[in-house]
């Protein structure tokens, strides 16, 4: 099945002629705050800005593969975009996910990006969403799906983009001959907006703090604040729910009770009792960093 939308004669209408449907999902770089991983590890030196959040239209990739037929003894499905290498010799970027996933009816092929035709810069024809999972799997400008009766052994699924197989990818830094396994879903996450460390902040004064918070895999149940610096936690009050993979805003009103330095921190827990760990995980990739972040300031 060509998989070209409108504007591309019959082969687009195949694909809107599917059920159309939408999600709200975020879109996160495997890297996504690498710069803070101590030791330092090789790589774009991302903050925290390497994700987005974004509602996207368009069709379950499993209505595309019964349309198309898939045989007994599927194993992956295997994506590929219009992009090129940039660099000579090197590999063309595929991705695969296992026949399951690609049929979850929540993997999908997006057209649109917050009701407008799909930009050029996010993917435009198509690209695919797999909600929960880390963009390394989110193929842009998709123009091949192969069904594979075999695992796939392509350079970016058998080399690149790999985790220790431990619980958030952690382990020691020199560690060595540790098993590794495809990255995949994206765990807990919370910050603060509208407050930035060395911000002075009025003591004994309401002051209201608020943020984003998303569950990974699973939606927010609950977010935390902390003024002390961990040694206590309240409630905060969460926003509107525009679904389990989306981001979800938060706020609180808090006073501190005295004059000098003071950290703030926030957390996340997810409706699978994933929370965020207090301590950070390192890996030589420096992937899924998802530690309680802090944000240091001055009581005055």
């Amino acid at each position: 099945m060509n998989l070209v939308p409108e504007g591309a004669g019959k082969s687009g209408n195949d694909i809107l002629a599917l059920p159309r449907v939408e999600l709200v999902a975020i879109n996160q770089c495997s890297g996504n705050s690498r710069g803070y991983f101590q030791p330092r590890v090789p790589g774009g030196e991302w903050s925290h800005g390497a994700m987005g959040n974004a509602r996207w239209t368009g069709v379950r990739l499993k209505d595309v593969l019964d349309r198309a037929g898939v045989k007994a003894g599927a194993i992956q499905v295997r994506f590929n975009g219009m992009d090129e290498p940039v660099v000579p010799d090197a590999p063309d970027f595929m991705k695969s996910l296992d026949i399951a996933h690609a049929r979850d009816g929540e993997v999908m092929l997006a057209y649109a990006m917050n009701g407008e035709q799909l930009p050029l810069l996010n993917g435009f024809p198509l690209r695919l969403i797999v909600p929960g999972w880390y963009s390394t799997y989110w193929v842009k400008m998709l123009n091949d799906i192969e069904v594979l009766e075999r695992p796939d052994e392509n350079y970016w699924t058998q080399t690149a983009y790999r985790i220790p197989d431990t619980p958030n990818g952690d382990i020691k830094p020199g560690a060595t001959g540790v098993k590794t396994v495809p990255i995949n879903r994206m765990n807990p996450r919370s910050f603060i907006t509208n407050i930035k460390a060395g911000d002075r902040i009025q003591a004994g004064t309401p002051t209201l703090a608020r943020g984003i918070a998303f569950g990974g895999a699973a939606g927010v149940s609950r977010v935390d604040f902390s003024t002390d610096g961990g040694k206590s936690w309240t409630a905060a009050e969460l926003g509107k729910d525009e679904g389990k993979y989306g981001f979800r805003r938060w706020q609180i009103r808090f006073a501190l009770p005295g004059q000098g330095d003071r950290l703030l921190m926030v957390r996340c827990a997810n409706a699978r009792g994933e929370e965020q760990s207090a301590s950070p995980n390192w890996n030589p990739s420096g992937f899924m960093r998802n530690v309680i972040e802090r944000t240091a300031v001055l009581a005055a």
